[in-house]
């Protein structure tokens, strides 16, 4: 059964989209496609007479103890040693267009002695036998600030140049980089050095929707043979299945093989597992991510920084029962589509196994403008002591009923932004929050909530001594509190 599915794996991977880019340098190859790190040389250039050292490290470019020369003499270098040649091929496999990009990256010791990149001149020409085609004009190094979401290059490195092909190629290309004619290297000191690393960047070209991941099927990782014996979860830019996995499958949603996963032993020697995901660029997420990761109770860590969530809008119960895990970064993650949000990051609450979260990190792009419902998104997450929500814009929030319950070590909740307008549930919102000393909810607007029991139910009259709302918009009855926690609003 074993070697069958590896036999089929095999297949699928021969006649699927196959797109590699590769980067040569000084005859060694790697496959740059998918990666920042594109070759095993270092280029070295002194001004003057300048001399090309390789050591076995990055392909790195460095200019040290520059002197500065005209762009007219920079782009004529042709002495061994004044310009760096590499090449670039892929190949394609089916009918598809491959969008490319040739960037440098600044990658100068942080401990040398660093000329400004505005005086850095860079020029990338194609080579075409003895002949050269500029694919740019002489420009200084500028890093740009928004990733390429059409061929994968991140921000914080220069473009180069941007491509496409739709067939087979094999190009070598030529960079030339100098110390600009407007450094004045008076006074300086001597010993600056400038280092870029040069990286190659590809995307397919597929769509978003076709390059998407399929909804939690329980044919792969998520069958009951791993779930529980997962602790370690990472995605990856590439879809590269390494030798030696113990199973792999084509989870994309159309299966064309655009997003891959597959499981390795973790190295503990228990018997666990690791689970890696990986597509060419980032991973598209599904519309319906609900119960994606639920109930992997050994979860341990987990890295979802290749995740693009742009399209998703189902988050249900999205890490729900991943008990083990203590912290979570969804720093990369953009929620502007996501109507429902809840039981998110909960325990089974039923059933009573706490969560074990101490720290969610939260990005600028987490938008819940659109959340409908709430419910439960942080209940029985017993180990989280702070959580500052008042980014979250709750406009179309019309649940929010026990979404703190059992937060029994939550001290400090800032809730100051939240707009209940259209909330018509908070029953067990705070429900056994012992450790709430004050609550501020003065933006709270509770005209239109019909279902408010136990909204404060244990939440221990010693330990919480003030809530705060504001005078016309709160229209809970006092005895709603005083009933459950000895104590009297204080009306704002």
């Amino acid at each position: 059964m074993h070697k069958e599915m590896k036999r089929k794996e095999r297949t699928i991977l021969a006649f699927i989209l196959l797109v590699v880019l590769v980067v040569a340098i000084g005859g060694v190859s790697y496959a740059a496609f998918q990666y920042s790190k594109t070759g095993e040389k270092v280029n070295t250039i002194t001004t003057g007479q300048i001399v090309m050292r390789y050591t076995e490290t990055d392909n790195v470019i460095n200019i040290n103890n520059a002197l500065p020369i005209s762009d007219e003499v920079g782009m004529a270098q042709l002495r061994t040693g004044e310009y760096f040649d590499f090449n670039i091929s892929s190949t394609i496999v089916g009918n598809t267009n491959i969008n490319y990009e040739i960037s440098a990256k600044d990658v100068t010791d942080s401990n040398a002695r660093k000329i400004d990149g505005k005086y850095i001149k860079l020029y990338l020409t194609k080579l075409n036998g003895d002949s050269e085609e500029p694919l740019m004009t002489p420009t200084t190094y500028n890093e740009e600030t928004i990733a390429n979401s059409y061929t994968g290059r991140p921000a914080g490195e220069m473009s180069l140049y941007e491509g496409s092909m739709s067939a087979s190629e094999d190009n070598d290309y030529r960079l030339r980089m100098w110390v600009s004619d407007e450094y004045n290297p008076q006074g300086d000191g001597g010993g600056l050095t400038f280092s870029v690393q040069i990286n190659v960047y590809g995307l397919d070209g597929l769509s978003k929707e076709d390059r998407m991941m399929r909804t939690a099927g329980s044919e792969d990782f998520h069958s009951s043979t791993y779930r529980s014996s997962v602790t370690s979860i990472v995605t990856k830019g590439n879809t590269n299945i390494p030798e030696g996995v113990i199973e792999s499958w084509d989870i994309s949603e159309k299966q064309n093989g655009s997003v891959i996963a597959y499981v390795e032993d973790d190295g503990t020697g228990s018997g666990t597992y690791k689970v890696t995901i990986g597509a060419n660029g980032r991973i598209v997420a599904n519309y319906n991510m609900s119960s994606y990761f639920l109930n992997f109770s050994n979860l341990t860590s987990i890295d979802l920084s290749y995740l693009d969530t742009s399209l998703v809008t189902d988050m249900s119960m999205m890490f729900c029962g991943s008990t083990n895990l203590t912290t979570l970064d969804l720093s990369s993650f953009d929620t502007a589509n996501v109507t429902t949000m809840h039981y998110m990051f909960c325990n089974n609450i039923i059933f009573g196994t706490p969560m074990n979260l101490t720290k969610i990190t939260f990005g600028e792009e987490f938008n819940t403008s659109k959340v409908i419902s709430m419910t439960g998104m942080f209940g029985g997450c017993t180990k989280l002591t702070e959580l500052d929500l008042s980014f979250f814009n709750t406009t179309n929030v019309t649940n929010m009923a026990q979404m703190f319950a059992h937060c029994n070590s939550l001290s400090t909740l800032n809730l100051s932004n939240f707009n209940t307008l259209k909330v018509t549930d908070i029953s067990s919102m705070f429900q056994n929050c012992y450790a709430l000393t004050e609550l501020d909810l003065t933006s709270f607007d509770t005209s239109n909530v019909t279902n408010y029991s136990n909204m404060f139910s244990n939440a221990n009259s010693s330990s919480l001594s003030s809530i705060f709302v504001t005078e016309g918009q709160w229209t809970i009855p006092n005895t709603v509190i005083t009933n459950a926690i000895a104590l009297s609003l204080i009306h704002i």
